[in-house]
């Protein structure tokens, strides 16, 4: 989070710097402090989204190894009363899968394309 109160003392004290170097008053120099201000306290690299793909593969099971291998005691009962599996992102080879319970408890997994079931 920016602190407010360094921004502007950063702000002026760039708008008198600009103000001694350039002549003016810091007044007339502070929106110019406050760009610059504003630039610095950003982050310096803002990462883009990345891009979402389509989701295509539809999640209507998960073969019973895939589940016993992964699954712990509470996925297992989500599973078990699953009402929706919606799939969030997918890859090449896995899909990212949020499955919801009927009790409205969930979790989210991903699950190689292999082991889904027909």
């Amino acid at each position: 989070m920016i602190n407010k109160n360094q921004l502007f003392k950063t702000a002026w004290t760039l708008a008198k710097n600009k103000a001694f170097m350039e002549g003016g008053t810091s007044k007339e120099w502070f929106a110019y402090g406050l760009t610059q201000a504003w630039k610095m306290a950003k982050p310096a690299v803002k990462k883009e989204a990345p891009a979402r793909i389509q989701t295509q593969t539809k999640v209507v099971k998960i073969k019973d190894w895939f589940i016993e291998k992964n699954f712990d005691i509470n996925d297992l009962m989500i599973y078990q009363t699953a009402e929706t599996f919606e799939t969030l992102q997918e890859t090449e080879k896995a899909v990212f899968v949020k499955i919801t319970g009927s009790y409205g408890r969930a979790f989210a997994t991903w699950i190689p394309k292999s082991c889904l079931a027909a």
